[in-house]
């Protein structure tokens, strides 16, 4: 092979090489654009950050009527009034109100006057129990003390006198007989003195018996069976006396209770009678800050699907929103993030917004938060800070726009 040959030779080498390198490129090429995804796209909604909601915020008074409100959009400078309620029904629950509260506090001086006489009557009722325990306990001590052991005495002192009276009679009789005997002849007047000796020896033989028998009953039965009396007849008043003592505790702790949950009730009263006077103050709703009037409450920064239906003579309650008061300057963009972007929408993402009633508008978003956590079937909550930027007219809260993040 000669020098040309060789030339000729190397160049088709080195060619057919560089086509190899160039087809081995192509490919991976068109599998990097292959590799490239489109943006996120989804419909978000300008909500206002640090909205006012507004109710009526009343305690007592549950419902009220409107008498005047605001149209919805109105520009509003704070503390300018924005609903106005009817008075004339919360004027009647307030003067209800009031007379029912001095029925109340003259309720309540009547029963403090009944207490007092109930403690007074407790302490009357202490000491009538204290005395019939303590004349129980006395007639007892005394008959245990002093009363038992007399009766004994008396009845072997009475036994005693029987038999000396016996023994008096029978002495007699024996002195007028022997007296007797020694005189030859007795008299009509001596025989007298004879029969009345003896029927005085048998009525005392016949008391003396009496006296045996009274005596032997009182020593084995009577005075035993008082003792028995005396017992049960302490026990009893021992008994009753607890039982009157706990009744009457259990009767105070009860009117207590009652005194304090009277006190409870109209102390309640009161409150709610001057949450009620408070009420009367709050039929005028002022703005707490410039802004404007929506009407109703907003939702993820949406209008309801049907107007509010505010107006003159309308019923609303308490708790409703009424009003939501908005900064159409703070805004910033909620949007339901399907599930299927989760992964690719991250906290710090970047993106533009373009409002649907400005389609020439690109507006620079940025992912503020996403919700990890589903709000409904398939869809993350997400929120976008937004630079709305001085072009005029503004962006409204509860205008849509179509957002795209990359």
């Amino acid at each position: 092979m000669n020098w040309r040959s060789f030339t000729v030779a190397y160049s088709l080498i080195c060619l057919l090489s560089l086509a190899a390198t160039a087809q081995d490129k192509a490919p991976q090429k068109d599998e990097g654009k292959a590799k490239a995804k489109p943006p996120v796209k989804v419909t978000g909604y300008f909500e206002p950050v640090g909205a006012h909601e507004l109710t009526a915020g009343t305690k007592e008074v549950k419902s009220l009527v409107i008498k005047k409100i605001v149209p919805h959009g109105t520009r509003v400078k704070k503390g300018e009034a924005i609903v106005w309620f009817d008075t004339e029904a919360v004027d009647k629950q307030v003067s209800d109100a009031e007379n029912a509260l001095r029925l109340a506090e003259l309720a309540q001086q009547e029963s403090a006057f009944d207490y007092q006489q109930f403690l007074a009557i407790q302490k009357l009722d202490r000491a009538v129990a204290s005395r019939t325990k303590r004349d129980a306990q006395r007639a007892y001590d005394n008959f245990v003390k002093v009363d038992r052991d007399r009766n004994v005495a008396s009845a072997e002192f009475n036994l005693k006198s029987s038999r000396a009276s016996l023994e008096n009679a029978l002495e007699e009789l024996r002195q007028l007989e022997k007296m007797y005997k020694e005189d030859e002849l007795t008299e009509e007047s001596e025989e007298i003195v004879l029969k009345r000796a003896k029927r005085s020896v048998e009525g005392a033989q016949f008391r003396l018996k009496s006296s045996e028998i009274l005596t032997e009953r009182t020593l084995t039965q009577s005075i035993p069976g008082e003792q028995e009396t005396q017992d049960d007849t302490l026990a009893r008043a021992m008994l009753a006396y607890d039982k009157a003592i706990r009744s009457l505790d259990l009767a105070r702790q009860r009117r207590d209770i009652e005194v304090a949950q009277s006190k409870k009730a109209f102390a309640k009263k009161r409150t709610d009678m001057e949450a009620l006077r408070n009420d009367r103050k709050q039929l005028v709703l002022r703005a707490p800050a410039d802004g404007i009037v929506y009407h109703g409450k907003l939702i993820r920064g949406r209008l309801g699907e049907k107007p509010s239906g505010l107006a003159a003579d309308v019923t609303v309650t308490n708790n409703q929103v009424l009003v939501t008061l908005v900064n159409p300057a703070a805004l910033q963009i909620r949007v339901d993030l399907p599930e299927t972007a989760l992964q690719r929408v991250q906290v710090g993402g970047s993106g533009t917004a373009t409002p649907r009633a400005f389609a020439d508008r690109k507006l620079p978003v940025t992912v503020k938060s996403v919700s990890q956590v589903p709000q409904s079937n398939g869809k993350h909550d997400c929120v976008l800070s937004v630079k709305l930027g001085k072009q005029q007219p503004a962006v409204m809260p509860g205008m849509s726009c179509e957002v795209e993040l990359k």
